[in-house]
C-alpha cells in the first residue's frame, strides 16, 4: 500500500466521528417529521369519533414514505460500517510504538503543524518527520494485512 493511500485513511478517519453525528443528526430530523405522534394524541381521555384509523402507530406507519424508511436504515447501516471501520483503523494504530502514534495522531489526527508537534513530542521537526515516515511505512504494511480495512472502499478526496 501507497503512503498516499495511508494518509488518505488517516485523513478519512479523523472525520468519521463528524460524519456519524451528521447522519445522525439527519435520522433524528427525518423522524421527528415523519414519526411524530403529538398531533393526534388524546390529551383529554375522552373518545373523539373522526372516522379514521384510530392507533397512533398505525396513522405513523401509514404516513411515513419508503423512501425514507429507506434513507434511514441507509444511514444507520452507514454508521455501522463507519463504526467498525474507525475501529480497525484504531486497531492498527495502538499497533504502533508511542513515538510514532504520537506524531501520526498529532499531525493527522489533530492537524498541528511541526513547530507544535515538535514541541509536544520533545523532537525537532526534523526528527518528527522521520519518525512519521517510518510510522507510515508500518502503517502501510499493517493496513494491507488487515483485511476490513484493504477492502473497503473510502472516498475519493
Amino acid at each position: 500500500m501507497k503512503q498516499e493511500r495511508v494518509i488518505a485513511i488517516l485523513d478519512f478517519y479523523r472525520d468519521i466521528d463528524k460524519t456519524v453525528t451528521m447522519n445522525e443528526r439527519v435520522i433524528r430530523n427525518l423522524e421527528d417529521q415523519y414519526y411524530s405522534t403529538l398531533g393526534a394524541v388524546n390529551s383529554d381521555g375522552m373518545p373523539h369519533g373522526k372516522g379514521g384509523v384510530s392507533n397512533p402507530v398505525e396513522r405513523v406507519v401509514l404516513n411515513i414514505p419508503q423512501s425514507v424508511s429507506d434513507t434511514i436504515a441507509n444511514m444507520r447501516r452507514e454508521n455501522e460500517k463507519l463504526t467498525a471501520i474507525k475501529g480497525e483503523i484504531l486497531s492498527e494504530l495502538n499497533a504502533l510504538n508511542y513515538r510514532e502514534k504520537a506524531v501520526i495522531y498529532g499531525f493527522y489526527i489533530d492537524g498541528l503543524q511541526w513547530e507544535r508537534l515538535s514541541q509536544r513530542v520533545n523532537y525537532s521537526p526534523r526528527q518528527c518527520r522521520n519518525i512519521r515516515n517510518i510510522a507510515l511505512e508500518r502503517l502501510a504494511k499493517r493496513f494491507e494485512q488487515n483485511k476490513r480495512i484493504s477492502h473497503y472502499v473510502f472516498p475519493e478526496k
